[in-house]
């Protein structure tokens, strides 16, 4: 009944992803909860300490979350389409093809209840972060980097495969908003953006590719041969591919950036490793280089843009 009811959920998070292109869908958010939860209401309370179970309660927190800022009449597309994409791919990469097995080791209860209110603090934590993301406030993303610092200490987060990716890459999403204001509040109509945007596409494509390369080249099973230029080139096009996507957002009317299309670059490299956690395992070796790629990004514009002269 608990898988019947995880595959209902995973079909929920696909229509809060198609309600996007759609007028209705304000409640779908609400149904993928009511399913994750009953999923986990019907497997044994331990199932929390598996990836399986506590993926189902993050979600629901996430989906109940979003469900609450729709409601707070916030752009209902953007968190259901986030919300889903996060659902879908953290439904996909931690909840068991052949469903949640009884577990064969005994926990306390109290070791239960902490697991369990790890999960709750991590499905907050993801609806703080694609909150700020369209609505950024100081004081949230301060309660968000503590829980993120908590979490990194307490739940072990490091050792958790595509969850720590999903949570990085959302931390890039969300706290962008904060360096974009304070560099944009110093441009002003100035010449040479779109060389701007090409040094730094560049760049950051470059820096991509290299630090992938250092870091997949220290796999075992991959070792520092063209393997580890193979994967380190298909991982930087994956990213680059969804970077290009993202700087057509302005053709779709996402364009209230001062530069839109290179507000949309950073928005897709920063989202691309949640996708990449589909395809593989090695999606977190992306996670630096697109910290630094992101860097560049936002701070270019000041070295490489030049003020137009005043009118005499």
């Amino acid at each position: 009944m608990a898988e019947t009811l995880a595959t209902l959920a995973f079909i929920s998070a696909l229509s809060m992803i198609l309600s996007t292109l759609l007028e209705k869908g304000k409640w779908l958010a609400s149904l993928t909860a009511v399913f994750t939860i009953l999923a986990f209401v019907q497997t044994p309370f331990e199932t929390i300490h598996q990836s399986g179970g506590s993926v189902l309660v993050i979600v629901s927190v996430l989906c109940i979350s979003t469900q609450y800022y729709v409601n707070k009449n916030l752009p209902r597309k953007f968190l259901n389409g986030y919300s889903g994409i996060i659902t879908l791919v953290l439904l996909l990469t931690m909840y068991p093809e052949d469903g949640i097995n009884q577990t064969i080791h005994e926990y306390s209860f109290s070791s239960s209840i902490q697991a369990f209110i790890q999960s709750v603090f991590i499905g907050i934590l993801l609806a703080q972060l694609i909150f700020i993301s369209i609505s950024f406030e100081n004081q949230r993303a301060l309660y968000a980097i503590a829980i993120l610092a908590v979490l990194l200490i307490w739940a072990d987060l490091l050792l958790s495969g595509e969850l720590f990716v999903v949570i990085i890459s959302m931390t890039f999403i969300g706290l962008m908003p904060f360096l974009e204001n304070k560099i944009n509040s110093k441009l002003g109509a100035g010449e040479g953006r779109a060389n701007a945007l090409a040094f730094s596409t560049i760049v950051g494509i470059a820096l991509i590719y290299a630090i992938t390369y250092a870091t997949v080249s220290q796999v075992n099973r991959i070792g520092d041969g063209d393997g580890a230029v193979a994967v380190a080139l298909w991982l930087t096009a994956s990213v680059t591919g969804l970077g290009l996507i993202g700087m057509l957002l302005p053709l779709l009317g996402f364009d209230s950036h001062p530069r839109p299309e290179a507000w949309g670059w950073r928005s897709g490299i920063a989202f691309s490793p949640i996708i990449l956690c589909i395809q593989t395992d090695l999606s977190g070796h992306v996670l630096v280089g697109i910290l630094l790629a992101l860097t560049i990004s936002i701070s270019s514009p000041l070295v490489l843009e030049k003020s137009k002269p005043k009118p005499i």
